[in-house]
């Protein structure tokens, strides 16, 4: 049986439990992402929060789609264990809790299009792990410059939590599920499946033995004559340390950001040489 919880008790914070974090719209890559927390046989908590700081853009924040009744109905289907459904007054009490700042690689990328969107993301983790003490949490791969944000805070914190990195679902056009692909009409949808096959096409020029710098600009080209798609940013980082350091490294990661009829999407895509 699903518990709906509006705040976090002893017995739940001594529980060995796995969180998945989400702001609530669920769809596929959603159920993924708590399949994964179910293998772990711990008590599954799913947190649903629309995190008011970390969007520097408030139209964004209120458009932000959201289904909290079809969202429990899914998550009693799953027969996750909790569903926890806090207040914003409850995560962020009055001076008692600490606002994380994300750094130098969180002011890059995401974070230079969006100021501040990471310190804002960094400090709901934090809370939602200060409160719910879990052993693990699940996060996906899809929002690549916040999991690696993430996991930097676990270990400077030297927090006890495992983190599960589960796999982008894509949508068999290739496009990766979001919650905001909820806004997009049918002819958007047709027009963001070409992110997906622009993203291979540079991974697969790179892996056939072409220069990095020439593939991605190839990338760039394309996307740039595609009138439908508002490029904000296609680059390369190292996988590992989320920098421009890609000569010495063989886990790359290919990062992507832009607007299709005014809905700004993101998408990326590993590749190995």
């Amino acid at each position: 049986m699903t518990l709906i919880i509006k705040e976090i008790d002893n017995k739940i914070r001594q529980e060995h439990s796995v969180i998945v974090p989400t702001m609530g719209s669920l769809h596929d890559g959603h159920k993924s992402l708590i399949e994964f927390a179910k293998k772990t046989n711990k008590k599954v908590i799913v947190s649903i929060f629309v995190n008011e700081k970390q969007f520097n853009d408030q139209n964004d924040f209120k458009n932000y789609p959201r289904n909290e009744q079809k969202d429990l109905e899914i998550l009693s289907d799953l027969e996750v264990d909790y569903v926890f459904l806090p207040e914003n007054d409850y995560i962020y009490p009055f001076n008692e809790f600490e606002n994380i700042t994300s750094g130098i690689v969180g002011s890059t990328y995401e974070g230079h299009f969006r100021p501040g969107h990471f310190d804002g993301v960094l400090t709901v983790v934090k809370r939602l792990f200060d409160l719910v003490n879990p052993d693990v949490a699940v996060f996906g791969k899809k929002d690549a410059q916040q999991l690696f944000l993430i996991k930097n805070m676990i270990q400077n914190y030297k927090m006890n939590i495992e983190i599960i990195e589960a796999p982008t679902v894509r949508s068999s056009s290739g496009l990766a599920l979001s919650s905001r692909n909820n806004l997009l009409d049918d002819n958007s949808l047709e027009i963001a499946s070409s992110i997906n096959k622009i993203l291979k096409l540079v991974s697969e020029n790179i892996k056939s033995g072409k220069e990095i710098l020439q593939s991605l600009n190839i990338g760039i080209q394309e996307f740039e004559n595609n009138n439908h798609i508002e490029l904000e940013y296609l680059d390369i980082v190292n996988s590992q340390n989320f920098s421009n350091d890609i000569q010495s490294s063989s886990n790359l990661l290919l990062i992507f950001a832009g607007y299709i009829n005014g809905l700004r999407l993101i998408d990326n895509l590993e590749i190995l040489l």
